[in-house]
């Protein structure tokens, strides 16, 4: 397998083009190529689903290149937060902030914000409810959710938001059924299947598990300044019509397919609509239990991770480097709702992710 190879290597004839026609030859591959992409959008969505096995069988890609990723990884596990300057509370009043870090939701869909479809019909009803402007750093989970939670948008790994509280005692809980946020070094991280066995209702295999006993989780607290994280997967697809129970199902036909590229733009954008319904629900029903904290300020921030492509120009999902990603996969919604009283909010024309941090701090 390697000798006769090896022999036909020595023996052949190589022939050298000249420059002008292997420029034109190579482009015209490359030219090829891209269109026999573009022309299979609709698979993309498997490739990047299955790119870590793909990448496992391409050899020598799979030996050269994954071992000096294993390492990199590796490294970034150990690395340690850049920790920053200790913060001073200067009052004991008793304050709650709710940040709900929504996944692949994008803004066009929320009829806050002008979508003609109401998506909203609850929220568009919550008095000192405010809706800005807003895009995200990145077009992928992971590098969202560090960026919401991070004082600013840098490579570096600074102390987070929930650790740097935590550190500086507040009550920190963490609530999720997703992934991808960078470590969190907390007391009450509670994933899914923590959340369970207290939760009772068909609410509890979808996003509704988050608010299961948090009012009583608020009120047994012993600390005056509380931040709990919400981090949902409500608008994760491909199986959008999967994400929400059936009773919020206000737009059909549905895709009910994996496979995004098989239904029809109409279905699908149902489906994404519903799920939209859905998180309108869980936002309302989390603002009435803070409205019953009588003894807290309180305050709610909703921030998507980042967009999502429903079949425009052929694209699906997200992900797409930011630089090139179309603006469905960065236009994300920044709601938020506070109690009577307990604060004012400036006017701004257009926010980004970053402003979680320092909102939060001043509330």
């Amino acid at each position: 397998m390697g000798v006769i190879p090896g022999i036909y290597i020595i023996k052949v004839k190589i022939i050298n083009v000249k420059l002008r026609r292997f420029i034109i030859t190579s482009s015209l591959a490359l030219l090829f190529i891209l269109t026999l992409v573009f022309a299979n959008g609709s698979n993309w969505l498997w490739i990047d689903k299955n790119s870590k096995t793909l990448g496992g069988l391409a050899m020598p890609w799979s030996y050269t290149v994954n071992i000096s990723l294993f390492y990199i990884h590796k490294h970034k596990a150990n690395e340690k937060e850049i920790l920053l300057p200790n913060a001073t509370i200067k009052d004991n009043s008793k304050s709650v902030v709710v940040l709900v870090i929504g996944e692949s939701a994008r803004s066009e869909n929320f009829s806050l914000y002008g979508y003609k479809k109401n998506t909203n019909p609850l929220l568009s009803k919550t008095t000192n409810l405010f809706h800005f402007k807003a895009t995200s750093c990145a077009t992928y989970t992971t590098a969202g959710v560090k960026c919401i939670l991070e004082h600013t948008d840098t490579d570096k790994l600074y102390e987070i938001l929930p650790n740097y509280l935590y550190r500086n005692n507040v009550e920190v809980i963490w609530r999720t059924t997703n992934w991808g946020e960078p470590p969190v070094h907390i007391k009450n991280y509670q994933s899914r299947d923590d959340l369970t066995p207290n939760c009772k209702g068909e609410g509890c295999n979808y996003d509704e598990i988050l608010l299961s006993g948090l009012k009583e989780q608020i009120v047994a607290s012993t600390k005056n300044k509380i931040l709990i994280v919400l981090h949902t997967s409500t608008s994760h697809g491909p199986t959008y019509s999967k994400k929400y129970p059936p009773q919020f199902e206000s737009f059909k036909p549905v895709c009910n397919s994996v496979e995004l590229g098989n239904c029809s733009q109409t279905e699908l954008i149902n489906a994404y609509d519903n799920t939209i319904v859905y998180t309108d629900y869980i936002l309302s029903e989390l603002i009435k239990n803070l409205k019953q904290l009588q003894d807290y300020n309180s305050a709610m921030i909703f921030v998507s991770d980042h967009g999502e492509s429903l079949g425009e120009n052929n694209l699906y999902m997200h992900g797409l480097p930011i630089s090139i990603a179309p603006k469905e996969q960065y236009d994300i919604p920044f709601i938020v709702w506070v109690s009577d009283g307990s604060k004012q909010l400036k006017p701004y024309k257009t926010l980004t992710q970053n402003y979680v941090f320092h909102s939060v701090l001043n509330f």
